[in-house]
């Protein structure tokens, strides 16, 4: 009787667990719906409350097949809202704690873009040159090679670069 009662409790407290889950995800795709990254962007409150429910999550159910992805939305809303020291540390902690997410190199690379909107573009070219050594085959990756040697200058000197660099491909010095 013991043993079926202790059981039954467990059989009990995992449905409960797994309905927190189920209600928790319902909640955040409630409110991803109702929002758009427009709104996080301009509005800090709601970014706040999307980065709230997308920590609540993490921190209820780290091992989730969710939580690295919640975690790289929380970057990514980082970066809209120019707080980009939250999102390379965020990425710094998505990169270590899940080291078998499926995205890495997103993960890589949005660290680079951090790293170039911060201005610290030594750290954004590190990025962005590890990006392209470690996934060649990265649909980003031939754009990321050409955008590598732009980074840290002007537009002025960026348009230069590239007419530059287009004369060269096509023959005329």
């Amino acid at each position: 009787m013991k043993k079926t009662l202790i059981i039954f409790l467990s059989v009990l407290l995992l449905a409960a667990c797994g309905n927190n889950r189920e209600k928790d995800l319902d909640e955040i795709k409630a409110y991803e719906a109702r929002i758009s990254m427009f709104d996080v962007a301009v509005h800090a409150d709601k970014a706040d409350t999307l980065t709230g429910l997308y920590r609540h999550f993490i921190e209820e159910y780290p091992n989730d097949s969710l939580a690295p992805l919640f975690m790289l939305r929380m970057a990514e809303i980082a970066i809209n809202t120019g707080d980009n020291d939250e999102a390379i540390d965020l990425l710094d902690n998505l990169e270590n704690t899940y080291s078998d997410y499926e995205d890495l190199a997103g993960c890589l690379f949005l660290k680079g873009q951090a790293y170039e909107a911060d201005g610290q573009y030594d750290e954004a070219r590190e990025c962005y040159t590890r990006f392209v050594e470690n996934y060649p085959d990265h649909y980003l990756a031939a754009d990321t090679r050409r955008l590598i040697p732009l980074i840290g200058l002007t537009p002025e000197e960026q348009l230069e670069a590239v007419l530059k660099q287009a004369n060269t491909e096509n023959g005329n010095q």
